[in-house]
Formats: C-alpha cells, sequence, structure tokens
C-alpha cells in the first residue's frame, strides 16, 4: 500500500510517497500562503500530480492544533490558517482517497515510539524547526488531550519577562528556542544577515552567534526538565531542523546535566531524522490513530 504523506510547516511543506514504511519519492517547497483549504490542497497536490494513481491513502501532519472541523493556528507568526479550516475535507475531495490527519509532532512522536529500540511506556517527541512542538505517550498511548491541544509545549512559558509570544502569552519555548527565535536574534546582531545554517557555522568562532545557540538550548533543556517533573518520562526524542542540527543536542544534554538529577531525562536524536514528521503523515494510516 502506498501513502501520500504531507508535512505542513511554517517554511515548507515535504511530500513522500511511501511504502513498507519508506520514503520511495519526496519533494518539498515553500509553504503556500493559506486563503482557503480547496486552494492551500490544490497547490500541494500539484506538486505530485502524477503520485495519486498509485495511492490509496493521504496522510497529514500539520502544524497547529488539529481538530474534526480542521486546522486552527496556535501561533498565527509560525504559520496562519484562516478558521476553520478543513484541509483533510479538500484533500478527500480532490483526490477521492482517505485521508487521515494529526498535528505533526503528534505523528512524530507515535513514529519514534513505535521505532524504539526498548519498549517504554513515556516518552515526548519535541521538534525544534521554525516553531517548536511536541508529541506526547503516555502508558504506551499518544495523549492528543480533550481538544488535540496536548504536546503544544512549546507554547509553555520559561521566561515570565521574556518576549511576547504570537500564541498571545510570555516567554514561551516557541519565541525563544525555535528557529525564527533564533533568525530574529541573528538580524539584530549581524549585517548583513545571515541564515540559521551559516549561524551554526561560525558559532564555534563566533562567541556571539554561539550564545545565540546557547540560548535556545537551555530553553529545550528547561522544556526537557519541566516535562520530566510533570510526566516522569523515561526518555525524549529530539528532531526538526534545529534540534538535529550539529552539535544542538549535545548542547541540550549539557544544560541537563546541570539541573539536578530527579529532572534529568535521556535525550535521543529522532530516529526518522529530519522525516519523522513525514514518516509519522504516513504511519498514522497504519495505526489509525485519527479514530
Amino acid at each position: 500500500m502506498c501513502t501520500l504523506a504531507i508535512d505542513i510547516g511554517g517554511t515548507k511543506v515535504a511530500l513522500g510517497l511511501v511504502e513498507n514504511g519508506r520514503i520511495t519519492e519526496r519533494c518539498q517547497f515553500p509553504t503556500p500562503k493559506a486563503t482557503s483549504a480547496l486552494q492551500f490542497a490544490q497547490q500541494i497536490l500539484s506538486h505530485c500530480e502524477t503520485w495519486i494513481p498509485y495511492i490509496s491513502a493521504v496522510g497529514v501532519s500539520t502544524t497547529g492544533l488539529v481538530s474534526e472541523q480542521g486546522i486552527t493556528a496556535i501561533n498565527p507568526d509560525t504559520l496562519a490558517f484562516p478558521a476553520p479550516f478543513p484541509l483533510a475535507d479538500a484533500l478527500k475531495t480532490l483526490t477521492h482517497k482517505p485521508v487521515a490527519m494529526l498535528n505533526d509532532a503528534q505523528a512524530a512522536a507515535w513514529f519514534e515510539y513505535k521505532n524504539l529500540k526498548s519498549p517504554l511506556k513515556n516518552m515526548a517527541f519535541i521538534t525544534v524547526s521554525t516553531g517548536v512542538g511536541g508529541g506526547i505517550i503516555i502508558n504506551g498511548q499518544l495523549h492528543k488531550g480533550a481538544a488535540g491541544l496536548a504536546g503544544h509545549i512549546g507554547h509553555t512559558s520559561v521566561d515570565m519577562h521574556g518576549p511576547d509570544c504570537g500564541c498571545g502569552q510570555r516567554g514561551c519555548v516557541e519565541v525563544i528556542a525555535s528557529g525564527t527565535a533564533i533568525k530574529r536574534a541573528s538580524d539584530d546582531v549581524f549585517n548583513p544577515p545571515i541564515s540559521n545554517i551559516e549561524l551554526f557555522a561560525i558559532a564555534k568562532e563566533e562567541p556571539v552567534a554561539d550564545q545565540i545557540i546557547e540560548t535556545s538550548a537551555h530553553a529545550i533543556a528547561t522544556l526537557c526538565c519541566n516535562l520530566k517533573a510533570s510526566l516522569d518520562l523515561e526518555v525524549i526524542v529530539l528532531g526538526g531542523g534545529v534540534g538535529l542540527a550539529a552539535g544542538y543536542i549535545e548542547r541540550v544534554r549539557k544544560h541537563i546535566a546541570n539541573k539536578p538529577s530527579v529532572f534529568q531525562v535521556s535525550i535521543l536524536p529522532a530516529k526518522g531524522d529530519y522525516d519523522a514528521c513525514l514518516l509519522g503523515a504516513a504511519f498514522q494510516i497504519k495505526e489509525s490513530l485519527w479514530h
């Protein structure tokens, strides 16, 4: 069975043709502006028209809050969706295939959990990318919460006096640690501006660049320890473009090691690598997580 996997982020949309848990075809493109669900779906499918005859289902992982009614933006600064945004219905209409949709980090969390080397009961997945998202596994089950909000851990505050977040709160992990936050801090310092990839490349020789990345890693480490304290997790899996950048996990581990031992938790890199959310999009079809 081939599944069309769609991973929607604030910066890019990744598409994959997934068969037997492997991505056999892949492409990505900048995230289109969302004016309507039908327009957004049409733009996505225009990049993979030749795949449609071979698929039996569509799996979507997306930033934002996912409910039966559609997608709602928690932080419009990351990606603004007009509400309501019934993307699954639009994709079903255009493809005539069953469509399943989950929050991106929730989908990735389940994929990563099912691919752990050792069986565990309690785990979280954190993606540090354009934004910061998460998925939580409790007693071997994906915990989505009453309205699907569970796992939006990027919008927990770690600094009461920190910057305002697009979600309406202050000092959220996302506004301090995300790729967007890193770029904002970098642009305040470097002229002409540099990319986050360039920032990581010069961090060893440039103290200011190093400190920007350290600020992000410290916020993520604080989040990890807070999750340990509240959920007694056995492991946290880290993914995303920033989370998997060279040396970033080591920075997070270093900050966690400086916390009291009772709050320390093991950190693993995502087995799905940069495509954990894309693989999770397809994996939910097999696991029937949307029911």
